[in-house]
């Protein structure tokens, strides 16, 4: 079975060539992928800090360049963001994402 990872990376080269239709598709499949791997990332970060207090996680989450956090929770998510924001998948979908940008495709319907 492919990783979360994989099945980006896949998408965002199948994106190159997709008719617009298959391109919002693709984009979708994407997003869903997305926040599946931005909530392992933030379930694994998580299990690595239990020892760390809520006060750490807010220094560790400012220090990331997310400060505000002021619960754990806030903490824990905002470090997930900006572990997953540079990970290879991430990078992945954001390139998938911008490919359909420039194609006049995006997740909202547009109606007028």
């Amino acid at each position: 079975m492919a990783t979360i990872t994989e099945l980006l990376l896949q998408l965002a080269a199948e994106s190159a060539t997709a008719a617009e239709a298959r391109l919002r598709r693709l984009l979708y499949e994407g997003n869903a992928l997305y926040h599946q791997g931005l909530e392992e990332t933030r379930r694994e970060l998580a299990d690595q800090s239990r020892e760390l207090s809520t006060g750490q996680l807010c220094l560790n989450s400012a220090e990331a360049g997310f400060p505000g956090a002021e619960t754990r929770e806030e903490a824990l998510s905002l470090l997930a963001l900006a572990s997953w924001q540079h990970a290879p998948g991430a990078m992945a979908f954001d390139e998938l994402a911008a490919h359909a940008a420039r194609q006049g495709v995006c997740l909202l319907a547009e109606t007028y």
